[in-house]
């Protein structure tokens, strides 16, 4: 007698296989979705540190924005150092003396968090007084 057809045994492995497969692949998109905001929140604080750096950069040597010494926020900033991030409690600019005489290294740092990731962007500049 030739049997077609499939057995109840042989549906219940292939709708296991066919379960476990769906739940590794559903998995795969959750991670996806979750790093691609974190991504996101990456870029909108390297947008943020660039901006900052770029009108600090543009600020004469002696400007009171880039004394030596300074590790501000942009909480603190009256608008005239952060350019259009006052308030910003996540941007934060430091300037230290730079290697050479006459120069000043200036770091920005902007924070960025997403649900329970937590992470930074950093951009150095040296500017010269020449």
């Amino acid at each position: 007698m030739k049997k077609e057809g499939f057995t109840l045994i042989e549906t219940l492995i292939a709708m296991a296989i066919f379960t476990i497969a769906m739940l590794g692949i559903g998995m795969l998109i959750i991670f996806n979705i979750k790093y691609s905001k974190i991504n996101q929140e990456r870029e909108a604080a390297l947008y943020k540190a660039n901006k900052v750096l770029e009108h600090l950069v543009s600020l004469n040597y002696t400007d009171s924005c880039l004394t030596v010494g300074i590790d501000e926020t942009c909480n603190n900033d009256p608008d005239t150092c952060c350019d259009g991030f006052s308030g910003d409690a996540n941007i934060e600019w430091i300037v230290e003396n730079g290697v050479d005489p006459n120069t000043k290294k200036i770091k920005v740092i902007s924070s960025f968090s997403y649900q329970n990731y937590h992470g930074n962007v950093t951009l150095e500049y040296i500017k010269g007084n020449w």
